[in-house]
C-alpha cells in the first residue's frame, strides 16, 4: 500500500494522509497524557512567528496539517492559563444563589444596631431621588421612620419605624444608604390612610449626602411643608437624624442639614447652624412612640402550624401592656404581657398567641391610662396565617 494510498486503511483516522501525519497525531496523544498547563503562550506565538507565515503550497511555510497542531497548542496553553488562574485559593467565593437580601440595620435606644428584625418588609415603588452608583440591582431593607399618632383621646404624635424594602445599585456606599433611606422617610403617602403618619416633608427632596467619619450631611431641595405644630416640626427632623444614623449604623453620629436656595431654617423656624443627634438611651421617650409592634412584621404571611409570637419595645408605666387579638370586627384573645423594663426607660416585651386558624389578624398591643383605664397609647399590626 502506498503512502497516497495508506489512508484508506481501516486503523487510521478520518482525515488523515499519510503515516508521517499518523505517527505525529500518536505523539501527540501520548504527549498530551503527560502534559500539565502552565502559561507558554507568548513562547509559542514567538516561535511561531520565527518560523514564517503558514502557507498551503510549501515553500519556507508550515505543512498545512502544522497549523492544526500548533492552534491546538495555543488553544491549550490559554486553557492551561484559564484553568490555573480560577484556582487562586486567595479568591473570595461569591454568595451562593438565593441568599437573603442584604439589609441595614436600625438602631435601638440602647445601641446602633437592632437584631429583631422582620422576616417581610413592605416594598416602595418609588425610586429615589439621587440613584445610587449605577450596577447590576440588588434588593436591601431600610429602617425608615415616620411621625404618627400614638393614640388616645388627645393627639400626641412620636415616631415609629417601618422596614423598607428597596431595590439600589450594587455595593452602595454610606451616602448612597441615607439618601434612600431618607427618601423612603419622607414619602409617608404609602401609610397615611391606615396609620395616619404625617407628611411634614411633602414636596421636599434629598437633592445629595456625605458621610464622614463624624458627621452625616444632607441636603435638600427646601425647608419643608407648612402648618406643622413646634412639636411635630421637631420630630420631622428627628425623623430623618433617625433615618440618616440607622442607614449608616454607626450609633448616633451628628447629621447636619442644608437647603438649597440659600434658607437656613428647617420649616421656618428649627436653625440649620447645628448638629443634630437622637437622645440618649434614658431619653429616647421624647422621640419615640411609647408602643412599637415589631413582630409579626406588616402583613406577614405565617404557617398555621407554628405558634404565632408578638414581639415589641415599650416604655410605659410599670412596664405593662394590654393586648388584643382580631378577626375582622371579632375579638379572638386579650392579654397583658411584661416589658423588660418600665418608664422611662424603653424595654421590650414578647408573649404567645399559640396557633391560630387560617385567616387574617390584627394584634392591637397598649397602655391602658392610670387614671382611667383609657387607652394612653397603642400600636397594631396585621397579619395572615396560611
Amino acid at each position: 500500500m502506498s503512502d497516497r494510498t495508506e489512508f484508506l486503511h481501516p486503523d487510521f483516522e478520518p482525515g488523515e494522509f499519510d503515516r508521517i501525519e499518523r505517527e505525529l497525531r500518536r505523539s501527540l496523544t501520548q504527549e498530551s497524557g503527560r502534559m500539565r498547563p502552565t502559561d507558554r503562550l507568548d513562547t509559542i506565538l514567538h516561535e511561531a512567528h520565527r518560523a514564517g507565515p503558514v502557507t498551503a503550497t510549501g515553500g519556507t511555510g508550515m505543512r498545512r496539517w502544522l497549523a492544526p497542531a500548533a492552534a491546538a497548542a495555543v488553544v491549550a496553553a490559554i486553557a492551561g492559563g484559564v484553568w490555573l488562574s480560577n484556582q487562586d485559593p486567595t479568591a473570595t467565593p461569591g454568595p451562593p444563589a438565593g441568599s437573603p437580601s442584604a439589609t441595614v440595620p436600625a438602631p435601638t435606644a440602647t445601641g446602633p444596631s437592632v437584631t429583631d428584625q422582620p422576616t417581610t418588609a413592605p416594598t416602595q415603588t418609588s425610586s429615589p431621588t439621587t440613584s445610587p452608583n449605577s450596577g447590576p440591582g440588588v434588593v436591601m431593607t431600610f429602617p425608615a421612620y415616620f411621625v404618627g399618632p400614638v393614640g388616645g383621646s388627645t393627639p400626641t404624635y412620636k415616631l415609629f419605624r417601618e422596614f423598607i424594602r428597596q431595590e439600589v445599585a450594587a455595593d452602595p456606599t454610606p451616602a448612597d444608604k441615607v439618601t434612600v433611606a431618607l427618601t423612603l422617610a419622607m414619602n409617608a403617602q404609602p401609610y397615611s390612610n391606615t396609620d395616619g403618619y404625617l407628611q411634614p416633608w411633602s414636596g421636599t427632596t434629598v437633592t445629595a449626602a456625605t458621610v464622614a467619619n463624624d458627621v452625616i450631611e444632607v441636603r435638600l431641595s427646601g425647608p419643608g411643608a407648612e402648618g406643622f405644630t413646634p412639636e411635630v416640626q421637631r420630630l420631622a427632623v428627628q425623623q430623618l437624624v433617625w433615618t440618616a444614623e440607622a442607614a449608616v449604623g454607626r450609633g448616633p453620629l451628628p447629621v447636619r442639614f442644608e437647603i438649597e436656595g440659600g434658607a437656613t431654617k428647617l420649616f421656618g423656624s428649627i436653625s440649620t447652624d447645628q448638629s443634630f443627634t437622637r437622645p440618649s438611651a434614658d431619653e429616647s421617650w421624647k422621640d419615640l412612640a411609647p408602643i412599637w409592634v415589631t413582630a409579626p412584621s406588616r402583613d406577614q404571611v405565617l404557617p398555621s402550624a407554628s405558634p404565632v409570637t408578638v414581639k415589641g419595645e415599650a416604655s410605659v408605666f410599670e412596664a405593662t401592656v394590654g393586648w388584643e387579638l382580631t378577626r375582622g370586627t371579632t375579638s379572638v384573645k386579650t392579654g397583658n404581657a411584661m416589658a423588660t423594663i418600665g418608664a422611662p426607660s424603653r424595654g421590650t416585651y414578647s408573649f404567645s398567641l399559640g396557633t391560630l386558624a387560617p385567616g387574617t389578624y390584627t394584634v392591637k398591643v397598649y397602655e391602658a391610662s392610670a387614671k382611667d383605664g383609657s387607652i394612653a397609647a397603642e400600636d397594631s399590626v396585621t397579619f395572615t396565617v396560611k
